[in-house]
């Protein structure tokens, strides 16, 4: 049993990939699982697996984050069979594919509604509790994309959502913590899922996902399991660190992006001394 024996941990997403292998590790730690994701088939055949291996107690609710309502409607369900929410893994997202020129309205709306209000949407349903009683634990899932957003190419609005759950997640963490509670933020890097393949929006000539060949080339491997994503998240939590990266290798793309930031004060510094 680990740190969170008997506590309660709620993951969206938690069917399949990064989500379900969320919800394995939390439960080899002795934790009570409550999973939502929007399809029930593969929402309780995961509930039913994480039963089998962990033998917790794992409870499954259909739940589309983009909808306040329904995340609203998740957090009283399981706040009253369990009793409280000690660990929010506000982990569900996907990704369209193709140019900006590609996506319209309903693409952007459909992509920035799952992957950033469905985070909003967790804060606002699961974070008052959790605030009032002085305890818990906020997890976002977000992506590398967030730190450098102009290498991984064409994946739309993905790509905001992401960078703009970062400036979340370090922004509520300073508040929440004199409230008493943890908030840590996930950088996922490339990881084997089916978050691709599963995208909503792929243009008729075709969608591609390409990358920037003028920036640093990040150090192998770019693909790793989501088992091993889950590992070192859950390390991550259980040191309260505020950032939890998957892939040391992207080191140098980082280095590239705040190297181009910092030239920009670099430049504001010599033209005001130029002026002066």
């Amino acid at each position: 049993m680990g740190v969170w024996a008997n506590q309660i941990a709620v993951v969206t997403g938690g069917s399949s990939g990064i989500g379900f292998s969320l919800a394995q590790r939390l439960a080899s730690e002795g934790m009570d699982i409550a999973i939502a994701a929007t399809n029930k088939v593969k929402l309780d055949n995961a509930a039913e697996k994480l039963r089998q291996s962990s033998g917790r107690e794992v409870a499954a609710y259909v739940c589309d984050v983009a909808d306040r309502k329904q995340v609203q409607v998740l957090a009283e369900s399981v706040k009253d069979r369990f009793g409280q929410v000690d660990l929010l893994c506000a982990n569900a997202g996907a990704t369209t594919i193709g140019t900006y020129l590609d996506h319209h309205s309903a693409d952007w709306d459909w992509s920035l509604d799952l992957n950033l209000r469905g985070a909003t949407n967790c804060v606002e349903a699961f974070y008052p509790d959790m605030a009032a009683r002085g305890s818990g634990t906020i997890l976002f899932t977000g992506s590398q994309v967030a730190l450098f957003p102009d290498w991984v190419l064409g994946h739309g609005p993905y790509t905001p959502a992401k960078a703009a759950m970062l400036a979340l997640a370090f922004a509520l963490r300073h508040e929440a913590a004199e409230m008493g509670v943890k908030v840590s933020i996930l950088l996922a890097g490339g990881t084997e899922t089916a978050v691709v393949d599963s995208a909503r929006h792929v243009p008729p000539d075709g969608g591609e996902i390409t990358f920037r060949d003028d920036l640093p080339k990040p150090h192998p491997p770019l693909l790793i399991s989501p088992d091993e994503v889950a590992a070192r998240t859950v390390a991550g939590l259980k040191a309260n660190a505020p950032l939890i990266v998957t892939h040391a290798g992207m080191r140098p793309l980082v280095e590239n992006y705040f190297d181009r930031i910092l030239a920009a004060y670099d430049n504001a510094a010599a033209w005001r001394a130029e002026e002066s």
